[in-house]
């Protein structure tokens, strides 16, 4: 144990000596997303903004067809309308960004209306552009035409308003604000735990293989006393360890990044804040620990069998896509953590973390999950181990 610490305490000094280390370790998961999510929040509230701001350029045909619902659109200062717009122009216009929306109201909507009955009213529009916020505008001034209307009908015929609600709704959601939060933040955070915890176990772990190959250090440490278990197990626990690291300050960061926006509603700071508390981060961490300790063991494997640096990076990065997909199946509605999914690598990690910080998260289904996760990195150690003792993988040309 004693040859494995000194080994440690030399790859660990080595390990931080490396610029891009540190980068991965410390610079991004305290900097770069603080900065990150400021930026994003920013971008958001200044897109919404200006999308709300922009005039809406609406062609209405039909205007003598409802007369009422185009004075009420023309008293918008947001909509311009344009009444010289034929309809079979309409879809070729929108398309092209010259108009952003449209209404046609057929010549029988006001013998309809007056007879009763139910007009029918086209609306035209783009969801892709401006935030919806066209559709939106038309589709106010519809209800707001259609409640009119409707209220003109009851008050002439005498009628009672509840005649045309037959059963009154009272919603009643059971669900905690931070249950809703966690399920909806919950599905980012995996993301971004999961994929630090990789790219910060990568570039120290195709160092200490692959780059003491290259810098043909690799017989000096084989020819000390320490055996080749020795020298596996402290490469593996600094790989590992700056894997977790890496993931762990990327908390921080969130933590950090979440205090400095300053738009955040009161309430919903309050809830955040206690979804990131010491319980959680502990829990999360625990879940990052084994697969820190797979993710180490993998690399390590993959960097001493490649004979440079330069090979390793590509031989890992198809593997960072295959570490990506599962986390973005975790992101899919209806996914969720059971006794089949607790088994998925890197998949049960991201459910279980998104059930930890909603709350909700079942123990029996964590204990898989960890027992599958501690399994897996035993069984990726003793790969890595057993890579470690050929010397057709250690000194290939």
């Amino acid at each position: 144990m004693t040859r494995t610490g000194t080994i440690l305490r030399k790859e660990f000094k080595d390990t931080l000596r490396d610029r891009r280390t540190l980068i991965t370790m410390i610079v991004i998961p305290l900097a770069v997303i603080p900065l990150m999510i400021g930026l994003v929040t920013k971008i958001g509230q200044r897109m919404s903004e200006k999308a709300e701001a922009e005039v809406s350029k609406v062609a209405f045909v039909g205007q003598d067809n409802a007369p009422q619902l185009y004075d009420r659109l023309a008293a918008d200062s947001l909509v311009e309308l344009r009444t010289d717009v034929p309809v079979d122009r309409i879809d070729t216009l929108i398309r092209s960004d010259s108009l952003d929306g449209a209404v046609v109201v057929p010549s029988d909507f006001l013998s309809t209306i007056d007879a009763d009955r139910q007009g029918q009213v086209t609306i035209y529009f783009r969801s892709s552009n401006s935030l919806n916020v066209t559709e939106e505008r038309l589709k106010d001034a519809l209800e707001a035409y259609d409640k009119e209307i409707v209220g003109e009908r009851i008050r002439r015929l005498d009628l009672d308003a509840k005649l045309f609600d037959a059963v009154a709704i009272t919603e009643h959601d059971v669900s905690s604000l931070q249950e809703v939060l966690g399920k909806t933040v919950g599905g980012f955070l995996p993301y971004m735990f999961v994929i630090l915890c990789f790219t910060g176990a990568m570039y120290p772990g195709i160092d200490l293989g692959a780059g003491e190959k290259e810098r043909g250090t690799l017989e000096t440490i084989l020819s000390s006393p320490a055996n080749r278990l020795d020298i596996v197990l402290g490469k593996f626990v600094v790989v590992a360890t700056i894997g977790l690291l890496s993931a762990l300050l990327s908390m921080v960061g969130l933590y950090l990044g979440v205090r400095a926006v300053a738009d955040i509603p009161p309430e919903f700071l309050e809830v955040i804040f206690d979804i990131l508390n010491v319980k959680v981060a502990v829990l999360v961490g625990s879940l990052l620990l084994p697969l820190a300790a797979f993710f180490a063991s993998l690399i390590l494997a993959f960097s001493i069998h490649a004979k440079s640096f330069k090979e390793a990076q590509s031989l890992l990065t198809p593997l960072s896509i295959l570490v990506i997909m599962p986390v973005a199946i975790g992101l899919m509605p209806g996914v969720e953590l059971n006794a089949v999914t607790a088994l998925v690598p890197v998949l049960n990690v991201s459910l279980a973390t998104k059930e930890v910080i909603a709350g909700t998260a079942v123990p029996g289904l964590l204990a898989i999950t960890y027992v599958s996760l501690f399994v897996l990195a035993a069984a990726s150690l003793a790969f890595c181990v057993k890579a470690f003792n050929r010397e057709e993988t250690l000194f290939r040309t």
